[in-house]
């Protein structure tokens, strides 16, 4: 048995549910609950499931994270890492081979740290120090946690991530899931309201600007939208609002496409880039 995450504390966890496949036992809390228990590692996707706590004011905020992923319990130490720097962001990747390669690596490194600070810069927080970790885990599951530490002087951020045969599929994932939860750490660190209507659609379409503006690409299967209304019922209210958020963007986003893709420099990729700047401040042109 894992314990309560982060007794007494505000969380911010709707992003729960973005790979999530059961609603069985997978609890959340409101705003202010007392317990954020853990969904089990068999409810959630092959993806993993992932969460941002947000804690005090934007001047004092403290950040956490938590990462679940399926299967047995991991027990491998990483015995590879590569770091790379983009502006302010410092960024380490740790892995095992063969799970990932070193050229692997330095793509993954450089994705990561682009993902991080596309939803930095639209807030307006361009120099913010960044010191991020990601971690490929090939042998298993488990469920991962990085306490809360304040913000300054830096901002440091930790997921672990399931590995795969695709190192593009693990590259989408990652891309993806930072640019979703650090579109929630940029906009808590501005004073935006952490909670409301918007602010979980906005984190997906975060997640599917980065993909196409990093990646040069976007495909319809990478849309978020895999979250089943018919286990609704059964689920707490902030866990609704991330499955039904998911669903919405992803079929807004349809729009966009006539085929089963769209490239960044085509006329289909420069319409969404614009509409990720007017709706989130990402760049309207991709660099």
């Amino acid at each position: 048995m894992h314990p309560p995450l982060w007794k007494g504390d505000l969380l911010q966890m709707e992003s729960w549910l973005r790979h999530a496949t059961g609603a069985a036992a997978l609890l959340l809390c409101a705003n202010a609950c007392n317990t954020l228990d853990i969904p089990p590692r068999d409810s959630v996707g092959a993806d993993g499931a992932f969460a941002t706590r947000l804690r005090g004011a934007p001047s004092q905020l403290s950040v956490g994270t938590a990462s679940v992923l399926r299967g047995q319990e991991s027990s491998e130490q990483t015995t590879h890492s590569h770091t790379c720097q983009r502006e302010t962001i410092d960024v380490m990747v740790r892995w095992v081979e063969p799970s990932l390669s070193t050229d692997q690596a330095v793509i993954l490194c450089t994705a990561a740290a682009h993902a991080a600070r596309q939803p930095l810069h639209a807030a307006g927080l361009n120099d913010t120090p960044v010191r991020y970790q990601v971690t490929i885990v090939s042998d298993g599951g488990g469920i991962w946690q990085q306490p809360a530490r304040p913000v300054r002087p830096e901002l440091v951020v930790a997921f672990w991530f399931p590995a795969g045969d695709d190192a593009a599929a693990l590259r989408a994932r990652v891309i993806s899931t930072t640019a979703h939860e650090f579109h929630h750490i940029a906009t808590a660190m501005t004073g935006q309201r952490r909670w409301g209507a918007h602010r979980e659609p906005e984190a997906y379409l975060a997640g599917a600007c980065a993909l196409l503006a990093i990646e040069g690409q976007l495909r319809r299967e990478q849309l978020p939208g895999r979250h089943d209304p018919r286990a609704d019922s059964l689920l707490p209210a902030a866990a609704r609002r991330s499955g039904n958020a998911g669903n919405a963007m992803g079929q807004s986003l349809q729009a966009f496409f006539r085929g089963d893709r769209i490239q960044r420099d085509g006329e289909e990729g420069r319409a969404l880039l614009r509409h990720c700047h007017h709706t989130i401040g990402f760049p309207a042109i991709a660099h």
